[in-house]
């Protein structure tokens, strides 16, 4: 098993552990390809680059092997636009919801400050699953926020 994160101190405390662990973004991790069993992959895709970071996925799983995956829905950000805690909680979620619509149309991230966080749909996943060599075995959400998934729970498996 091996850990991967951006943040160096949290990364230090695995380290004292005496956990492997690796100073990577998601987006380039230097891991072997084909060189994983197994993936546990828990809300991390909705701060980086969703596209490049199942290509890694992909890439690092052998054939066979399975990844547990979860992930931001709508309803999650929806829950924060309406009934968020305080006004930069609120703002959070207005800016995450824009934020993903405009990816969805261009491509692409705000700038900047806006565009730090994205949710995922089932569509969107099917389709990078798809192209990435990815199979969808089982799919659940959690809670849901005015009938939208809070979170998203995908079972693949590298083809």
């Amino acid at each position: 098993a091996i850990g991967l994160d951006v943040d160096a101190s949290a990364l230090g405390d695995c380290r004292r552990a005496k956990l492997p662990v690796v100073l990577a973004p998601a987006e380039h991790m230097p891991l072997r390809a084909q060189a994983f069993d197994g993936l546990i992959w828990n809300v991390a895709i909705p701060y980086a680059d969703e596209s490049q970071v199942m290509q890694e996925i992909g890439r690092i799983l052998k054939r066979g092997a399975r990844g547990y995956l979860c992930y931001h829905g709508f309803g999650y950000f929806l829950r924060y636009v309406l009934a968020g805690p305080n006004i930069r909680m609120r703002f959070y979620g207005i800016r995450s919801v824009l934020n993903t619509w405009y990816y969805r149309l261009r491509g692409s991230r705000l700038s900047g400050f806006w565009g730090d966080t994205l949710y995922q749909t089932h569509g969107r996943l099917l389709r990078y699953y798809r192209r990435d060599g990815l199979k969808l075995l089982e799919s659940r959400t959690g809670k849901t926020f005015l009938g939208f998934p809070v979170f998203i729970y995908h079972l693949v498996e590298k083809v």
